[in-house]
């Protein structure tokens, strides 16, 4: 079972917008839960990278994409993983699951590395415990400066979940939509959109032709058997460095922060003392009639 996920982000400079998909699959006798969607009058463009594989083990892509583009050695990438209510997510760091992280979790993760994460919270199942990585594979273009504002967005389901606990696996691959055939869709604040395939196709070539996949999310239902150890460290795939990102800020936080320009306005008006040459405009002109005078002092008064 495949996903088909977009989700509009700005990319490579000022208002380019481009849509964020995702595919998944399962594999296992598993029912097709929804039909595919694929947008009206597109079509994947006749290009085709196909030099990877689903089969491939966790880490093995994103090495390779790191000798195939040596500018991504090093480079961090904005991820947003989010998941149904009440869930919660664990990043492992230092050989050990980090506390539990807001969720959404929103982080800077290294290109070319594979995370490992708990899932626990599920709702009706307290004791459930899952175990996803996260592998990211590419590097998208935002803004200079603000990398934050736009992350991969990364959503775990109720559907993913309820798989993944029956002993499926479920593949899921973020790709960018190629802006020659993407259909602009705003999907903001909306889950994302699912193009659920066939077990029998190739998750990474599938999304490949439809664009250029940026991440990878596997999860299972196998748990660790040790805590410990050079097994256990292996299965943390060596908790590579990571960071949060900063919030994106609201208007009250710059006010807060003192970035935001407040203009102060005097409770009362200031009265403005006259020249001593220049006459108050509703006081009479020397010799002239005190005739029509108002107490408004506008000009159009005394006409």
């Amino acid at each position: 079972m495949f996903r088909h996920v977009s989700f509009p982000m700005l990319v490579l400079g000022w208002v380019a917008f481009i849509a964020i998909c995702a595919l998944a699959i399962l594999l296992g006798n598993v029912a097709m839960a929804q039909s595919a969607y694929v947008p009206s009058g597109s079509q994947a463009p006749s290009r085709s990278r196909s030099l990877f594989d689903d089969e491939m083990a966790p880490g093995v892509i994103g090495a390779i994409q790191l000798q195939r583009k040596p500018q991504l050695r090093g480079a961090w990438q904005a991820v947003e993983v989010r998941g149904p209510k009440g869930v919660k997510f664990n990043l492992a760091e230092a050989g050990q699951f980090a506390p539990d992280m807001p969720t959404p979790a929103r982080l800077g993760l290294l290109v070319g590395a594979v995370y490992r994460l708990r899932l626990t919270g599920v709702e009706g199942q307290p004791d459930l415990e899952l175990f996803p990585t996260i592998e990211i594979i590419d590097k998208t273009c935002p803004p200079a400066e603000r990398e934050h504002r736009f992350p991969i967005p990364i959503e775990i389901d109720e559907m993913d979940i309820a798989d993944a606990a029956k002993g499926e696996m479920v593949m899921r691959v973020i790709y960018l939509e190629d802006s020659q055939v993407a259909e602009p869709v705003d999907t903001s604040n909306r889950p994302q959109r699912v193009l659920d395939v066939s077990a029998q196709q190739n998750a990474l070539r599938t999304a490949d032709q439809l664009g250029r996949p940026v991440a990878i999310l596997r999860m299972g239902s196998r748990v660790p058997n040790v805590t410990e150890g050079q097994d256990w460290l292996e299965f943390l795939y060596g908790c590579p460095p990571w960071t949060t990102l900063k919030p994106i800020p609201t208007k009250q936080m710059l006010i807060d922060e003192g970035r935001w320009p407040i203009i102060e306005y005097p409770e009362q008006p200031i009265p403005r003392e006259p020249s001593p040459n220049q006459p108050l405009l509703n006081q009479p002109l020397p010799n002239q009639p005190n005739v029509g005078l108002t107490n408004s002092g506008s000009i159009s008064d005394q006409r």
